[in-house]
């Protein structure tokens, strides 16, 4: 059975080796917020809340390729982005349909503030074919 745990920030190393187990290329800071789903004690699945400058952008979402399409990743998004009241996100292309079911709305890069914006750059100059996306919630 597959739960949900919002990871205390001391146990940000347990998300690292996750990540690196899985070739993801990301990694947990202690200021993130992070929720974990698990099968028994074992992590399957990892999305992060980063705070950059007084915003909170979605980030390191993965989920093991075993436990793909079961709705773990909608889950831990859904979790996340009702922590706070506006979250940005900067999925890839292919997955607008999936944000879109999650309640983000897409926007352009011009719309962000100013640090998000140059990370945004920064990831499209390295070729990654991402887009702008936000959520907001009803407080």
């Amino acid at each position: 059975m597959i739960t949900y745990q919002l990871l205390p920030p001391i146990k940000s190393p347990l998300v690292n080796k996750y990540y690196k187990s899985h070739r993801v290329s990301s990694s947990a800071a202690s200021n993130n917020v992070i929720m974990v789903a698990r099968d028994n004690n074992d992590i399957v699945g990892v999305a992060r809340l980063a705070p950059i400058n007084s915003d909170w952008f979605l980030t390191g979402v993965h989920v093991d390729e075993q436990y793909r399409n079961a709705g773990i990743a909608g889950e831990l998004i859904n979790f996340l982005a009702k922590q706070q009241s506006v979250i940005y996100s900067f999925p890839y292309q292919h997955l607008v349909t999936f944000y879109q079911r999650l309640g983000f709305e897409l926007v352009t890069p011009d719309s962000l503030p100013c640090e998000l914006a140059q990370r945004f750059n920064a990831y499209v100059k390295q070729g990654r074919e991402i887009v702008v996306m936000i959520r907001k919630n009803k407080q």
